[in-house]
């Protein structure tokens, strides 16, 4: 499908980069090229942005950090929406003796609202430093960690619908479970979101912060990219440890390779492929369920030309 873009960056304030190299987007560093890449400055660009692929028949995909998604190797057809720095500014808001309202662009880094929040005293976030996802991401897909979850917090979102309209939904409306939300199944896009934080001792959340960090440098691979974590927990158990039960550390397939220190971390050993990603998927999600019994189910998104 032949499409002109042009007309885009007439009536948007951002930036518009065609054939965008998906793998500069990316946590895993892998991906083809986007037929257009958009970088929002606003919200009214969104809006924009998604009647323009509404009146044009144009697929659309919105991207946060890049993180927990694997984009293929043919790249991504029509628009990708890109919600960086330029949706990352935020506010505070005392409501109460104890409460503060944070309300921040859905481009907000999640790690540096942790660490944001913590030197502040505001408690509710800390556990989330280290996770590489923005706000708009956390809100969509719940993210979590530590048995802590994004919307323990979330009050609000703000967000543009499929047909291009503006709407806010409280954080009860949003339907979530575990990595799961109603956003997740319709096609609106968050443009930012409001967290009810509570005040506490800023040592002791900044404690927990330096801990939380160590505790990820020791049991994590940040040395070479990833995507985080490729398998959704299991009832009962704990992905990594299945695979490494299973004796799938190091397993390799190309330059992916099922990390040596944490089993749930699949890594880009150089110039990685989707194709390899994907193969070795399967070939863990086969072998655990072989030997141990579990059907691993993948947490990644899979886009584009797949």
């Amino acid at each position: 499908m032949s499409v002109d873009y042009s007309p885009l960056q007439e009536i948007i304030d951002g930036g518009m980069i065609l054939n965008a190299p998906m793998k500069q987007y990316t946590t895993w560093k892998i991906g083809g090229p986007a037929d257009c890449l958009i970088e929002p400055k606003n919200s009214e660009d969104i809006v924009a942005v998604v009647r323009f692929a509404r009146e044009h028949q144009v697929p659309l995909f919105v991207l946060g950090n890049g993180s927990n998604l694997l984009v293929s190797d043919d790249g991504i057809e029509g628009i990708v929406l890109h919600c960086g720095d330029s949706l990352a500014q935020f506010s505070f808001a005392e409501v109460s003796d104890d409460t503060v309202l944070l309300t921040a662009g859905s481009g907000a880094l999640l790690t540096k609202m942790a660490r944001e929040t913590a030197k502040r005293g505001l408690a509710g976030l800390q556990w989330s430093v280290g996770i590489p996802a923005s706000l708009g991401g956390a809100a969509i897909m719940n993210a979590g960690a530590y048995d802590h979850c994004f919307y323990e917090v979330l009050s609000a979102a703000e967000i543009v619908t499929e047909n291009g309209e503006t709407a806010r939904l409280s954080g009860d409306e949003l339907g979530w479970s575990y990595r799961h939300t109603a956003l997740m199944d319709r096609k609106a896009i968050v443009t930012g979101v409001e967290l009810r934080l509570t005040k506490g001792d800023r040592d002791e959340l900044m404690k927990t912060v330096d801990e939380t960090i160590k505790l990820r440098r020791e049991k994590q691979p940040l040395d070479f990219p990833s995507a985080g974590s490729v398998f959704k927990n299991p009832e009962g158990s704990h992905a990594g440890y299945l695979v490494e039960l299973t004796g799938l550390r190091g397993m390799r397939v190309g330059n992916a390779e099922v990390s040596e220190k944490h089993g749930n971390f699949i890594l880009n050993k150089g110039d990685c492929t989707a194709k390899d990603v994907l193969t070795l998927i399967d070939q863990v999600r086969r072998e655990v369920k072989q030997a141990q019994g579990y059907d691993l189910v993948p947490e990644v998104k899979l886009v584009g030309r797949f």
